[in-house]
């Protein structure tokens, strides 16, 4: 899950994830995991899960599957990539399946550095969780993956529209074709000038034999959410989040 906040008069755009196993509040299930959101009540209950739980009010999404990055991907003629050597084996394992998963052909990378990689090593780049930072770290991959998409994309303008005819029908979103293409010419002023992971403050607990990421406290990181996306000081947090907040402390304390 990555929220995107978009500065239209700056063309700046902020980007943060929200860890997959942060602790909130599902209508419907109580509280669990966030990620059990999407597969609970698709896009809908996902996004209502987001606003209510972090005082926020999106309305537009975009969801990808693998075989959608892989192909925009392809499509740009790939993008670079710094492999560590920590990552060789794990990002070659991943594309080996991504390829299984797409019916398309793996390539392995042969050594680190950095390098021009297709979309199935890209998207097997994303999977990686298993190195120093577990699954906060492959959330910053995830994030590294845009930001250097948007890179080729703004360096190769006039592929964008024969890309853009090619990925839509693979994705599921709530934007129009119409209001897609609105946003493709001024696609070479966007820059990405910020990134971040949700909680700011966490810690990993076991809460009902699960393990959590538990944001310490969840309004403090409301607050500071709502100063990274958009600027705002000393936000506070509404009595929604402050419920969710005192619920929370007792695995925090």
């Amino acid at each position: 899950i990555i929220v995107a906040s978009i500065n239209e008069k700056t063309k700046d755009v902020k980007l943060i994830s929200i860890y997959r196993d942060t602790y909130v509040n599902i209508e419907g299930h109580d509280y669990t995991k966030i990620n059990h959101a999407y597969s609970y009540g698709g896009p809908e209950l996902a996004i209502s899960t987001i606003n209510k739980n972090f005082d926020l009010n999106i309305t537009d999404f975009v969801t990808v599957n693998f075989s959608a990055l892989t192909n925009v991907i392809d499509l740009l003629g790939g993008i670079t990539l710094d492999i560590t050597k920590a990552e060789l084996n794990y990002v070659n394992d991943y594309s080996r399946d991504v390829a299984k998963i797409n019916g398309t052909t793996y390539e392995p990378i042969k050594s680190a550095g950095e390098q021009t990689v297709s979309g199935t090593q890209a998207t097997g780049y994303c999977r990686v969780r298993y190195t120093k930072g577990g699954d906060f770290t492959r959330a910053e991959r995830q994030r590294t993956v845009i930001y250097q998409i948007l890179k080729k994309a703004k360096s190769s303008p006039a592929k964008m529209l024969p890309v853009a005819n090619e990925m839509l029908p693979q994705i599921y979103t709530s934007l129009s074709t119409a209001e897609i293409m609105t946003l493709l010419p001024g696609l070479p002023f966007y820059d990405i000038t910020e990134d971040s992971g949700f909680p700011f403050e966490n810690v990993a607990k076991n809460v009902n034999k699960a393990s959590v990421v538990l944001p310490i406290t969840h309004g403090s990181n409301v607050t500071e959410l709502h100063h990274f996306l958009f600027g705002t000081v000393d936000y506070t947090p509404s009595s929604t989040v402050q419920e969710y907040s005192e619920h929370t402390k007792q695995y925090t304390n």
